[in-house]
């Protein structure tokens, strides 16, 4: 094989891991209440929701951030990079809805997977982004959800008594995420 092949076949590769690690498939034997996956979410039962791991880490900003100190908040968790395409698309939308619920006593975390800092920081000021993003260059902290596959993007929507309501594998809309969240508010 010449060497433009080579680097043809391990272009081709590198691409379906991209897209493959950009997206993935629910792991099997959620606990979910089957009547609430309407928008794209696996949506817990009160009674079956499993316990948020603790979480903390360093941020983008060069703070820290102990996600068990947010306990009284509902948080949305977004895993997503900057290098991700499916994450610029959903990103612009959760800053949106972000704004839009701190109100309610919605708190959004992001965790920056597998990026570089700095490229990170740009994305997330180009899109005006105001919440809290940990620091997540090992993707040490993901692998700590075991609810979510190693790809990004994916969410945890954590209930204020700091369990999984709800699990959205894959890019989320501002339409869907005001919706799944004003489904567990009006419940809370």
């Amino acid at each position: 094989m010449s060497g433009w092949q080579v680097r043809r076949r391990a272009a081709v590769v590198l691409a379906v891991a991209l897209v493959a690690g950009c997206s993935g498939q629910p792991p099997s034997g959620a606990a979910a209440d089957p009547g609430k996956n309407r928008i794209g979410a696996t949506v817990f039962a009160v009674s079956s929701r499993p316990a948020m791991p603790a979480l903390s880490g360093p941020t983008l900003a060069g703070g820290t951030l102990n996600l068990a100190s947010l306990r009284g908040h509902v948080v949305v968790l977004n895993v997503w990079a900057s290098w991700c395409v499916p994450c610029k698309a959903e990103s612009p939308a959760l800053a949106q809805v972000a704004r839009s619920t701190a109100a309610r006593g919605v708190v959004f975390v992001g965790i920056d997977e597998n990026d570089d800092n700095q490229a990170a920081r740009d994305f997330l000021a180009k899109i005006d982004s105001q919440y809290a993003n940990l620091a997540d260059p090992q993707g040490l902290l993901l692998a700590q959800l075991r609810m979510l596959p190693p790809g990004v993007p994916s969410s945890l929507v954590v209930d204020r008594s700091g369990r999984v309501a709800a699990r959205v594998i894959g890019p989320t809309t501002a339409a869907q995420m005001t919706q799944l969240l004003a489904d567990l508010l009006a419940k809370s």
